[in-house]
């Protein structure tokens, strides 16, 4: 990378908020602070927001959560490292909870069918998996028709044996049978990428949003990243894990964001679509 684009980076992302990042505290530390924040009454929107900013910094890696034994030995949370949907989970787990045990028991919940830790019960695939049952969990609420209206389609991806058989780079997707895939057609609405950057006022902070890239044959899966909107000083940027050029968890402004997502070429972002992060029934805002 050259030193130009290194010093376009450093101006198109945010300064971090305030605040010690989980990486630098002890499990002890993040229980007290989660703790701190039941007690203060602390707003659910605001717990969202405070909780990932304290991720701002955390390095990127490629699926740093696992069983903690069996196919995936990785750890079943951690807070030295984190993908973009690593980083979501925790931060939804973390924002739910009065404690860091707590916290543990809806992160199952979360990545889980059941709370069944099993990596075949994993929920894998996002348009298939992750996000309808999540939201049958109550985690999150579609508002992409909410934001988008009128300009909002829809769209499919179908999984099968043969879909599955297709795929390219086998060793990035999950281990599984084809026997074990979901299979079926599984759709989600969108705002199309060339109305996403005229809509972003539109976007409550805290809103969780998914990149939507075009349906190709060899590849399985349509959702490609995943990160949070936030607001600061009237701007909205994409708080999110990025692997390319960062290798962090950033604040991006989000038309910056969405700007680069248009131009991708080899395999076309077509959309975004929108999910706000639900309280638990228990908690009050």
């Amino acid at each position: 990378m050259s030193l130009l684009v290194d010093i376009l980076l450093v101006v198109l992302v945010a300064a971090p908020a305030a605040g010690r990042s989980f990486a630098a505290m002890s499990e002890d530390e993040i229980d007290a602070f989660l703790r701190g924040l039941e007690e203060a009454g602390t707003p659910f929107d605001r717990r969202v927001l405070e909780i990932s900013s304290r991720f701002l910094g955390v390095p990127y890696r490629h699926s740093p959560l696992g069983e903690g034994g069996g196919i995936d030995p990785d750890p079943r949370i951690r807070f030295d490292a984190v993908d973009c949907t690593t980083f979501l989970e925790q931060t939804i787990a973390l924002a739910r909870a009065s404690n860091l045990e707590e916290a543990r028991q809806v992160l199952d919940r979360i990545r889980y069918r059941d709370g069944v830790v099993d990596y075949t019960a994993r929920k894998h695939f996002m348009m298939a998996q992750w996000i309808p049952l999540n939201q049958e969990d109550g985690f999150l609420l579609d508002v992409t028709e909410r934001v988008g209206g009128k300009v909002v389609r829809w769209e499919s991806k179908r999984l099968d044996v043969d879909v599955w058989a297709r795929r390219r780079r086998k060793q990035h997707y999950p281990r599984l049978t084809a026997e074990q895939v979901p299979a079926g057609i599984h759709r989600l609405p969108v705002i199309p990428i060339d109305d996403a950057r005229r809509l972003t006022g539109r976007i409550p902070a805290g809103t969780l949003l998914n990149v939507v890239r075009a349906d190709y044959r060899t590849i399985p899966i349509r959702v490609s990243h995943q990160g949070l909107v936030v607001v600061r000083r009237g701007r909205r940027y994409l708080r999110h894990a990025a692997r390319a050029g960062y290798g962090r968890v950033v604040d991006e402004l989000l038309d910056t964001f969405l700007g680069r997502n248009q131009a991708y070429r080899k395999w076309p972002v077509v959309g975004i679509n929108l999910q706000r992060i639900e309280e638990s029934r228990g908690r009050k805002k």
